[in-house]
């Protein structure tokens, strides 16, 4: 405990031994009670007897130094060892006591605007990000011999074959639920025969695609972004920058090439499997054959319909991985940003895909 000494003129108060963070709880009450009941005289801390101070107890001198008293009252420090004043006297304590100002209320407009600026800047970093991938495309294509080809079947088997039985599972329930709610709806006007139009229609141009999208976004775009972000974090990425490797090509590309050529091909998969269940639905409620679901589907379906799913599919899977990977690299340090990578490129994949899908909608009615 502190040495406590008056004398007519000023309060001395001697500080002995270690002041760490294990001891300093007492000493700092000790000092604060001492300058408290002493408030019109001049203290003075004596530090000739310290043996050694951690951070917390240069925090506690500096506390004593700053404490706001009255003037000819005030702390001083006798015998304060160099290393110790040039810490303590380094900062203005003043500077400690001025109030931060007061939060100001961010109007409607201010906070539309602001958010309409960040969406702007992250949409040209998009932009950026995509001029570069279309580089990295462009030299696979030209150069094919350059690309880690056993990278991209690594990364096809993670999006393509593990995420089979989801992507079946998808399409089987949709084909279910089309043919069965479309066709209560015909039953009313006898053209059951026609819900086979509806159900391969709506697999072939449009479910197929976008299902097996929206499961791929949930899936491998948040695999996506989490990987790379993890990387950032552990600063990956500067490591594969310092050892001369490109990061689009080496991290990139090869999710870009896999998801081009997988998701259409899971897409065919999910059509197939949703055609399945509209004939399975079909025969068992509404006594329309298999035969005939088939003769039906053949009239009402062509070649264009299933190539406008497979190049929606593989629209679809270069944009969930270029969302994927660019949220990845926009990760923050922290694990934190982790999640928030994966979360956001979630949504912005899902989001984008829907937008892409009604522009080809429009573009091909």
């Amino acid at each position: 405990m502190p040495e406590l000494m008056t004398s007519a003129e000023s309060v001395t108060l001697r500080l002995e031994g270690r002041i760490t963070a294990q001891t300093a709880t007492s000493i700092w009450r000790c000092a604060l009670d001492t300058l408290a009941s002493h408030p019109d005289r001049p203290v003075v801390i004596d530090t000739s007897h310290l043996e050694h101070v951690d951070t917390v107890g240069i925090a506690l001198l500096f506390d004593l130094g700053r404490q706001m008293r009255p003037a000819g009252a005030g702390v001083t420090f006798q015998a304060l060892p160099p290393s110790l004043a040039s810490l303590i006297h380094r900062y203005d304590a003043a500077a400690f006591g001025v109030p931060h100002p007061a939060r100001q209320h961010i109007g409607v407009f201010e906070h539309v605007g602001r958010s309409t600026i960040a969406q702007l800047r992250l949409l040209r970093e998009l932009l950026n990000f995509l001029s570069l991938c279309r580089r990295a495309l462009m030299r696979a294509v030209i150069r094919p011999g350059t690309v880690a080809w056993t990278d991209v079947l690594d990364v096809a088997t993670e999006v393509g074959a593990h995420a089979v039985p989801i992507v079946l599972l998808m399409g089987f329930l949709m084909g279910v639920i089309i043919a069965f709610e479309v066709g209560l709806v015909a039953r009313q006007f006898g053209a059951t025969l026609f819900v086979v139009d509806g159900v391969g229609k709506a697999m072939l141009r449009e479910l197929g695609a976008l299902m097996t999208a929206i499961v791929l976004a949930g899936r491998t775009g948040a695999a996506f972004a989490a990987q790379i972000a993890t990387q950032r974090v552990n600063e990956e990425l500067n490591a594969i920058s310092t050892f001369g490797l490109d990061p689009i090509e080496f991290l990139v590309l090869p999710r870009l090439l896999a998801a081009i050529v997988v998701v259409p091909l899971l897409a065919v998969l999910a059509d197939l499997v949703g055609l399945f269940g509209g004939a399975l639905v079909m025969a068992s409620t509404f006594d329309v054959s298999y035969r005939q679901f088939y003769s039906q589907l053949l009239k009402a379906v062509t070649a264009q319909d299933l190539m406008l799913g497979i190049v929606k599919a593989a629209v679809f899977g270069l944009t969930i991985a270029a969302i994927g990977c660019h949220r990845g690299f926009r990760a923050g340090a922290g694990p934190a940003s982790v999640g928030l990578s994966a979360t956001g490129a979630v949504v912005a994949s899902i989001v984008t895909v829907v937008v892409i899908d009604g522009l080809f909608a429009v573009m091909t009615s």
